[in-house]
């Protein structure tokens, strides 16, 4: 089962690096990561999704993120009511009779035209991670030239005190503190 987590982070350089790192030390595999800024100066938005059945081992990785210096607070999406969308661009080679037949299989799904000249066309597809494959398979019969994925983005629905992330720096542990104090 897939384990949806969105982690408040410090905007710096290597945040990135240490969370995939954390995660990989602890044997996850990482299916998708997704980062950016948020609405909060200095604080980076990840969505990560791990395949990982166990709920146990789901929990211990939430609760070993939320102990690192440079998270803020980390939401469990999974199994609370919550969008989780995907973008990709592909560019598909069509002929001038080919193009009808795409637009009619872009119009069944989230998806814009954004170039459409007389050799290929570039679409742009969001919605689930199934909606998104669907449509890909759908373009298979044609020339998939290229595809860029974004991986999947999660955000909570409403607006519940519950699911609001606590955007304040976890306390350092007492060795690493102690560490921090020798330089």
């Amino acid at each position: 089962m897939k384990q949806t987590l969105i982690v408040f982070v410090q905007d710096e350089p290597g945040v990135l690096s240490r969370i995939s790192s954390h995660i990989r030390k602890r044997n996850f595999n990482i299916e998708s990561l997704v980062a950016g800024r948020t609405e909060k100066k200095g604080i980076t938005r990840m969505t990560v999704v791990l395949n990982e059945p166990d709920k146990t081992k789901q929990q211990f990785v939430v609760n070993s993120l939320k102990q690192l210096i440079d998270v803020y607070d980390v939401i469990d999406a999974t199994e609370i009511d919550s969008f989780i969308r995907e973008y990709a661009l592909v560019k598909v080679a069509v002929n001038e009779d080919g193009k009808d037949e795409v637009i009619k299989i872009i119009e069944q799904v989230h998806c814009n035209v954004i170039d459409g000249n007389e050799d290929a066309m570039i679409l742009e597809l969001t919605g689930y991670e199934k909606e998104v494959e669907s449509a890909i398979k759908a373009l298979e019969k044609y020339e998939v030239l290229e595809i860029v994925r974004s991986g999947e983005m999660a955000m909570v629905a409403g607006n519940f005190v519950a699911h609001k992330p606590e955007l304040t720096k976890s306390e350092l542990n007492w060795s690493t503190s102690r560490i921090l104090e020798s330089f």
